[in-house]
């Protein structure tokens, strides 16, 4: 499977969350709910080194 970028909020996340478990489980909402629910934060990156001559 390709790897897809999306922006979602945190609210989206735990609202996709929660509609799963008021169905009753991953199998009973659609695909990309279940997608929302899992996602991952996005890493940020670190300190820029110093640059040294």
């Amino acid at each position: 499977m390709s790897e897809r970028i999306v922006k979602v909020t945190r609210d989206q996340i735990e609202s996709a969350k929660l509609l799963i478990r008021l169905r009753g489980g991953e199998d009973k909402v659609d695909p990309d709910i279940v997608l929302i629910a899992n996602a991952q934060r996005r890493q940020r990156p670190g300190p820029a080194e110093p640059v040294t001559p």
